[in-house]
């Protein structure tokens, strides 16, 4: 199946081995697919799916034995315990992702507070509801259906994805060098979330507990609570980060799968029917990214938005910055950024998928227009493969919907244009006369 790439990749291995061009062998003396996929495997497929077994995602594969998926399970079964925990340390706590502590008196200094708990605050329904109940639950709903995705949907179909890339890339090397920046990136994010985090929890006054009765009881605890916060925190950043990068990771490996196919046909080191076949299944792989990996990520996309754009309204309308020092201010500005990135970040990503894919399609135009590559090609031949790519209707989709990049540039324009707004008309003030 494979066959038009054993050249390249014999190339590859004798690049491995140290070998020259000029001493190379025939390649039937060697096995160089299997040699890649050894590679692939050894070098990306296992340290990937070490990352995802962090938080209990890694994919139940066939050769799996009965007792390592049962662990894989259980390991996953902890997280969402401990996911749980942490859900409940947050509303006891009055523990935000929009805004860190739920109100500006609450992250004073603590010498402006009377010493009495008269800085306690009371919870209302609303936001018991949108403060703490639905991001928890979207948190927990990618989770969720990330796990389901990745254990009982997926099964080998990322090992697939993987290995057909690599197959099919003439750089290996760099695919790996791209999937540690990746999770390089994303380990940057995690440190930056848990920095705000922990900023936050220790700059508060000694109790953190906002129930009279409970924080009677665990006074003496409170070093541990302050602990047990941050990890939780840390892990359900963890968990959200694990779930975005893995997208990001399968969005890139798609789009150098067919910017690899694409190459190909120009440079006529593939056949046509064999291009067809394999955009054929590079589109099944597109539809696994839309409708399964793209769902946990959807939640999460949705909790972010919402965190970035709640911390926006408080810091224009609500948040006090006569009371607070500067590096407050600074703190939760840096979160609101920080949650901004990471809601638009996915459709960056799904929008440069979907600019692959409508380049793909002017490949049967890019042919015709080609007589010396394709000199010995019959007319008929050139018109099929014309009509199959100018048929291609391929984009990665979140919400159901097509991201396509001039409709992305347009909502960053609106949401611009509604952060000035909030600033010109929201918080004149705020900051005080000159």
């Amino acid at each position: 199946m494979y066959r038009h790439n054993a050249e390249s990749s014999f190339c590859f291995i004798n690049r491995l081995n140290g070998a020259p061009n000029d001493e190379l062998q025939q390649t039937g003396e060697h096995e160089p697919t299997s040699a890649l996929l050894s590679y692939c495997k050894h070098k990306f497929l296992r340290p990937y799916t070490l990352i995802l077994s962090v938080v209990g995602l890694n994919p139940i594969s066939t050769d799996m034995s009965p007792v390592r998926a049962c662990c894989s399970y259980v390991q996953a079964l902890v997280v969402l315990c401990v996911l749980l925990l942490g859900y409940l340390l947050r509303y006891l706590c009055g523990y935000r992702g929009d805004r860190g502590f739920n109100s500006y008196r609450d992250i004073r200094p603590y010498s402006l507070e009377s010493s009495d708990g008269a800085n306690a605050t009371t919870n209302t329904i609303g936001e018991l509801l949108f403060g703490y109940v639905v991001p928890s639950s979207l948190n927990l709903l990618g989770f969720g259906a990330a796990v389901f995705i990745c254990k009982i949907v997926d099964h080998e179909q990322l090992q697939n994805l993987i290995e057909r890339v690599f197959l099919m890339s003439a750089k290996p090397k760099r695919l790996c060098r791209m999937l540690w920046l990746f999770l390089g990136v994303a380990f940057a994010l995690l440190l930056l979330l848990f920095a705000y985090a922990c900023c936050v929890v220790l700059m508060q006054p000694e109790q953190i507990i906002k129930v009279a009765w409970l924080a009677a009881m665990l006074q003496e605890w409170e070093a541990c609570l302050r602990a047990s916060l941050l990890c939780t925190i840390l892990l359900q950043n963890l968990v959200e980060v694990i779930i975005l990068s893995s997208y990001y990771i399968e969005c890139y490996l798609l789009r150098v799968h067919l910017q690899a196919l694409s190459h190909k046909l120009l440079m006529h080191s593939i056949d046509s029917l064999d291009w067809m076949r394999e955009v054929l299944e590079f589109r099944k792989l597109l539809e696994r990214l839309n409708q399964h990996v793209a769902i946990p990520v959807c939640f999460l996309i949705v909790m972010n938005l919402a965190y970035a754009f709640a911390g926006l309204v408080y810091l224009f309308k609500d948040f006090d910055f006569h009371y607070c020092a500067l590096k407050l201010v600074l703190l939760n500005i840096a979160n609101v950024m920080l949650w901004l990135f990471l809601g638009l970040l996915p459709f960056f990503v799904a929008a440069s998928v979907t600019r692959v894919c409508q380049s793909a399609q002017a490949n049967g135009h890019q042919i015709r227009v080609r007589p010396f590559v394709y000199h010995n090609t019959s007319a008929e031949d050139l018109n099929s493969t014309l009509l199959f790519a100018s048929s291609l209707d391929m984009s990665a989709k979140l919400f159901r919907m097509p991201i396509q990049p001039n409709y992305l540039c347009f909502a960053i324009l609106v949401v611009a244009l509604v952060i000035l707004t909030l600033g010109m008309c929201l918080n004149l003030t705020a900051l005080g006369k000159i």
